[in-house]
């Protein structure tokens, strides 16, 4: 017979049971929903923020819903030493982490304007920076493991802008660009790196201004007719994660009712 197609050994790697995840953000919200559904799945995870009460409270909830190991961590990501004592730490414990989910981030409705130079370069630091920080502190090991997955939180305030949201989605699109350059520089050592770009949440981020009534009412205008659970986005975290998803790096998916549309 004539030369054809040659099938490839493909080997679909994704989280196990009682691999590790980072998960930053994690003392509520998005975070903790996220937390909470690898625990569900058996897996070990690192929770990352910086309120005590509100870590320590998750990590509860996470040995309580199956989790393999639980470690709650206070940490800055937005400060370097915070966030190498805290890879110290998973690394010490567990090894090389097969998932980081860098969820944490900050927002504000400050015009341009109004917005001093310094509160400009936090929202950078934390939004954009931080990002950069986890992946160099967890990265090295997890390129010597061969292994792993990095999920980003972007927005899609990236895409369409907002009014007295400018700082916000400018650090976002730098989530986007940052998951695309990393995931081409790391996919030579079997690292995938997606985002998401989620809608408006039940979480603390967007009731900041408003109150449960208004933001329920917004999601009469997103055509499928709510506001996202963080359990939503919690699916989409554990599906790029997964096995199911080892064909994908470099991408952005949004997540958001349809509020926005991604080619």
């Amino acid at each position: 017979m004539g030369g054809g197609f040659m099938p490839q050994n493909i080997e679909r790697d994704g989280l196990k049971k009682d691999d590790a995840v980072v998960v930053t953000g994690a003392a509520q919200g998005l975070g903790r929903g996220i937390a909470l559904r690898l625990a569900e799945g058996g897996a070990r995870v690192a929770l990352w923020d910086v309120k005590q009460d509100g870590v320590e409270e998750a990590a509860a909830l996470c040995r309580e819903a199956g989790a393999a190991d639980v470690m709650a961590c206070i940490v800055d990501i937005g400060d370097e030493a915070s966030v190498r004592a805290g890879a110290h730490a998973v690394l010490e414990a567990w090894g090389a982490p097969y998932g980081l989910v860098n969820n944490a981030g900050i927002f504000s409705r400050l015009t341009v304007l109004e917005m001093n130079l310094k509160a400009w370069d936090r929202m950078l630091r934390v939004n954009v920076t931080g990002g950069f920080l986890c992946a160099k502190a967890l990265g090295p090991a997890m390129i010597k493991a061969g292994r792993g997955a990095i999920v980003n939180f972007a927005s899609g305030r990236a895409l369409s802008g907002a009014a007295e949201a400018v700082s916000y989605g400018t650090t976002k699109g730098g989530v986007l660009a940052f998951t695309k350059g990393l995931a081409m520089e790391w996919a030579p050592y079997g690292i995938r790196v997606n985002a998401i770009m989620p809608g408006v949440a039940e979480t603390a981020m967007p009731l900041e201004g408003t109150n449960l009534e208004e933001l329920y009412s917004r999601g009469s205008r997103i055509p499928l007719g709510r506001i996202a659970q963080p359990e939503d986005l919690a699916a989409v975290v554990a599906f790029l994660l997964s096995r199911d998803s080892a064909y994908m790096t470099g991408q952005a998916l949004g997540v958001n009712g349809g509020a926005l549309t991604v080619p």
